[in-house]
């Protein structure tokens, strides 16, 4: 990975599952800042690792921060004060040791959604709007609070024709491909 600035990977937890996730951390000007941008969740900065600030998003319906857990000797990442993820702040992984766990990702029903369920999340607008689909649930508005059941095929397609979905080439078809 090449960027102007030092980038870290770190290896994550989410709901007890160790090594299904990665995190970033970017260093500005000597200071660490953390990155997450495939989770799914409105995280629409980057937050210095030492804050324990509470971030807004989706127009205030959001909230999630970060802390260091003196216990483990982890940082978390809260949402309404639960812990989503966690790492090891010091704790450096190669690029490279994430093929296990994307192979595992994709061949292991236990380890993630992703051979049990569709998920897809789009935040246009700069994060104020959100259309998503996560674990049979259609969020779409600017709230992650407000969500319907999609209860057919037809109601998670309903939204493949969204002008902010038609806009990223081949998407449209790829979420139909998906569903049929």
């Amino acid at each position: 990975m090449h960027s102007y600035f030092p980038l870290k990977l770190r290896s994550c937890e989410i709901n007890g599952r160790g090594d299904c996730h990665v995190a970033v951390l970017v260093q500005i000007k000597g200071l660490r800042y953390f990155v997450d941008v495939a989770n799914g969740k409105p995280y629409d900065r980057a937050v210095h690792i030492g804050t324990n600030s509470t971030i807004t998003s989706l127009n205030g319906s959001f909230h999630w921060n970060l802390r260091y857990n003196i216990d483990s000797g982890r940082m978390e990442l809260c949402h309404s004060g639960e812990t989503a993820v966690s790492f090891h702040p010091a704790k450096t992984v190669r690029y490279e040791s994430f093929r296990k766990m994307i192979l595992r990702s994709r061949s292991e029903k236990s380890f993630g959604p992703f051979l049990t369920g569709l998920r897809f999340c789009l935040y246009p607008k700069k994060t104020s709007k959100m259309i998503a689909v996560r674990d049979a649930c259609i969020y779409d508005g600017d709230s992650s609070c407000v969500k319907r059941r999609a209860l057919t095929r037809k109601d998670i397609l309903s939204i493949s024709t969204r002008e902010e979905i038609e806009r990223i080439v081949g998407f449209s078809t790829l979420l139909k491909d998906a569903i049929d």
